[in-house]
């Protein structure tokens, strides 16, 4: 090749990664943007209309042809929205002294200052008074971490329509963590019988793992449905839950059977991963331990496997990010709209594996297509993502830092 084509080459590689870094860095933006302009504190806009009325309220869909306005929700959340034709507008202002009342079951009440008596009417308690009016800029950034911080460690209320997302936030973590448990010791365990064996049935196994990689997550779902739920749950309570029947323990959807599904999705991963480092170890390694005497087995669990750990960890990162982003299987083997109760918790044994969740995967699904009132609903679904991707991000950069801390070790005892 020319030095003139290498040149050429060159820059299209670099090119083309530049375009995908910047497709992605635009994308993560455009997904903190929707997903955190919800907490930021909306102004409160007064219009007066020419039949004389007056509507107090928040605008949520600024239209060419029409203006959609939250007013104060007595009856129910999301069902005082009103459509405003510009040209039956008189007069739009931002009064100064205009309230924001947030209940604790979601909904919104806006009232001028001393005027606020319709909110006895509510009949729930207030959480949240503002004037985003009069609120300066610091005051705003005040009101948002505020919001922000609610969003994060409280209960969802009105059918996930409002209020927090601490539930899914806690099963999502819990999953992982315990998918991760279950999925590295078995993929492990699984690299090493293949690289340390040979012969054709270890190659039919070794295409069957390659092959289950690349495998719809839909077909885990139902795996885990049939083995899990219906087949060793089941059998589970008729042993030693019999006293229970017909309301089953084990033998539904909970945490344990969900991980476990989550443990056979990626277990592919960290196979071929793990795999492909105990190949990248020199073989002067391993002779030059038998050399000295060392069985098989103290060479593998003494040298091989502390050297291979860089490779487990990116296993790890790689099963973590697949787990966390699928939603399909979960929704037949454990996850739920709403749980009563949290996975983990301060009552013994703290761990309950028999416990249904919610995963923030199945909150975006929900809140997007699901939800009865989808100007809150679309914003909460972003809102949601933008928080699902930060906890991905911070699972994988825990295990990255870890991976790079344990190469830059093993390359000093190499040196």
């Amino acid at each position: 090749m020319t030095p003139r084509r290498d040149a050429a080459g060159s820059w299209l590689i670099a090119g083309t990664a530049a375009i995908a870094l910047a497709v992605l860095l635009g994308l993560l933006g455009l997904l903190l943007r929707a997903g955190l302009a919800p907490f930021w504190p909306s102004p409160i806009e007064e219009i007066r209309l020419r039949d004389g009325s007056v509507l107090l309220g928040e605008v949520v869909d600024a239209g060419t042809n029409a203006i959609a306005l939250r007013t104060s929700e007595f009856d129910r959340i999301g069902g005082a929205y009103r459509r405003v034709v510009p040209a039956d507008i008189v007069a739009r202002t931002r009064p100064v002294d205009a309230i924001l009342l947030e209940l604790e079951d979601g909904r919104r009440l806006y009232a001028r200052a001393g005027a606020e008596a319709p909110v006895a009417e509510a009949a729930s308690p207030v959480r949240l008074r503002l004037q985003p009016n009069a609120l300066g800029f610091f005051a705003r950034i005040g009101a948002f971490a505020q919001s922000l911080g609610h969003f994060l460690a409280a209960a969802p209320v009105a059918s996930n329509l409002a209020g927090g997302v601490l539930p899914a936030l806690i099963g999502t973590v819990v999953l992982v963590l315990l998918m991760s448990v279950v999925a590295m010791p078995l993929g492990i365990a699984t690299a090493i019988f293949l690289h340390e064996r040979r012969g054709v049935g270890l190659r039919l196994v070794r295409g069957a793992i390659n092959q289950l990689a690349g495998m719809p997550a839909i077909v885990y779902g139902v795996l885990g449905l049939g083995l899990f739920v219906h087949g060793i749950g089941a059998g589970i309570d008729r042993w030693f839950y019999a006293d229970r029947l017909p309301v089953p323990t084990f033998g539904s959807g909970g945490l344990l059977w969900a991980a476990l599904t989550l443990a056979l999705l990626t277990l592919p991963v960290v196979v071929v991963s793990v795999e492909e480092g105990l190949a990248r170890i020199p073989a002067s390694l391993r002779e030059g331990a038998l050399a000295l005497g060392a069985t098989r087995d103290e060479t593998l669990w003494t040298l091989l496997l502390p050297a291979v750990r860089p490779a487990l960890l990116t296993g790890l990162v790689l099963a973590i990010a697949r787990a966390a982003g699928a939603v399909a299987p979960l929704m037949l083997v454990g996850v739920v709209k709403l749980a009563p109760a949290l996975p983990l918790d301060g009552t013994f044994p703290y761990l309950h594996p028999s416990q249904q969740f919610m995963h923030l995967g199945v909150t975006i699904y929900d809140a997007a297509l699901a939800s009865p009132d989808t100007i809150r609903g679309v914003p909460r679904a972003y809102a949601c993502a933008a928080l699902l991707v930060g906890v991905v991000v911070v699972l994988n950069l825990s295990a990255i830092l870890l991976r790079n801390r344990l190469r830059d070790r093993y390359r000093a005892l190499e040196s």
